[in-house]
């Protein structure tokens, strides 16, 4: 039995969609018992049988037996996995095979427990991951190996052309709370202006941003104006998972349109790693809707974004 193990629930959420979407059922989901009830209703019928949720973790041995049902996969988050509560589960399955989804995405000291906990069994560990990059036009690679992988991410790829990476200055554009998320009306205004311009062009592209509450509203706009809208705009998180792959999955694409949305405090943009997903899913081109003030000015001017709008320099910028 292998055990495939991501940095965050979302991470997980989407592997397992991956794997039910190539019809792979023979895994167990070990997933914490409210994280379970956010699954869309008709995903999570498909899979309910592959859930063991976190309330069942102290099962007895024949319990768990009888929910495991010799699984050839058990896929769970990093944290789970570090969990005292699944011993019985380790006892049962023993964890010896770990396969890690992008493992540049966890810190080196989060492996510590597992290693650790598992010094007696553990045999082999996966990290998925490589030094060479073919997806990123060059502007862009070249940035993110500066950057983030302390240039030793090296790019394959035909287009050098600097407007590979481009920003579009949305002014008067300010971030609203929405319950624990955020939105910006304006950025959305902008996102669907270029979501028409690209449909009409005929080009591939998706959406990205940090914020639910941001994706939602992005949607609805989608809708109202008669745009593609399935499949089409995403939360980060849920578009990242390089094990996606294997399973013929689709977190790239040929161009992508982020709306930061955040226009005073830096919010997701703190967590380097988080950012470095959102700015590494083009094939072509990307364009990043947000406050020129905010990026290269404001508090975001220290972030990823910032240096990536200070390397760019001011031709990348559009009104």
């Amino acid at each position: 039995t292998i055990w495939l193990v991501a940095q965050s629930n979302v991470a997980v959420r989407n592997i397992a969609e991956k794997l039910d979407k190539v019809g792979f059922r023979d895994f167990k989901l070990l997933v914490s018992k409210d994280f379970h009830y956010d699954w869309h209703e008709d995903l999570y019928q498909s899979l309910e049988h592959c859930f063991i949720r976190s309330d069942l973790f102290g099962g007895s041995v024949v319990e768990i037996s009888r929910l495991l049902l010799d699984a050839r996969v058990i896929l769970c988050t990093l944290s789970t996995l570090s969990n005292p509560n699944i011993d019985t589960i380790t006892r049962i399955v023993p964890v010896q095979t770990v396969i890690f989804d992008e493992a540049s995405q966890i810190e080196v000291g989060d492996y510590v427990p597992l290693l650790q906990r598992f010094q007696n069994s553990l045999e082999k560990m996966v990290f998925i991951g490589d030094d060479k990059q073919h997806r990123m036009p060059v502007v862009i690679g070249d940035f993110i190996s500066d950057h983030v992988y302390n240039k030793k991410l090296k790019t394959k790829h035909d287009d050098t052309s600097k407007t590979a990476c481009r920003f579009l200055d949305v002014k008067m554009g300010w971030e609203e709370s929405v319950g624990h998320s955020w939105i910006n009306q304006k950025e959305i205004s902008a996102v669907i202006g270029l979501a028409r311009l690209y449909e009409t062009q005929g080009k591939k592209f998706k959406i990205l941003t940090p914020y639910d509450a941001q994706r939602t509203k992005i949607e609805e706009q989608l809708k109202s104006a008669k745009l593609r809208w399935e499949d089409k705009c995403f939360n980060v998180d849920s578009f990242q998972g390089k094990i996606w792959l294997m399973f013929g999955a689709g977190n790239e694409e040929d161009h992508i349109i982020i709306s930061l949305v955040r226009s005073q405090g830096v919010g997701f943009l703190k967590n380097v790693r988080r950012t470095n997903v959102m700015l590494t899913r083009c094939k072509k081109s990307m364009i990043i809707c947000t406050s020129r003030d905010f990026v290269t000015r404001g508090q975001a001017a220290g972030t990823l974004v910032g240096k990536l709008a200070a390397t760019m320099g001011p031709q990348a910028w559009q009104d």
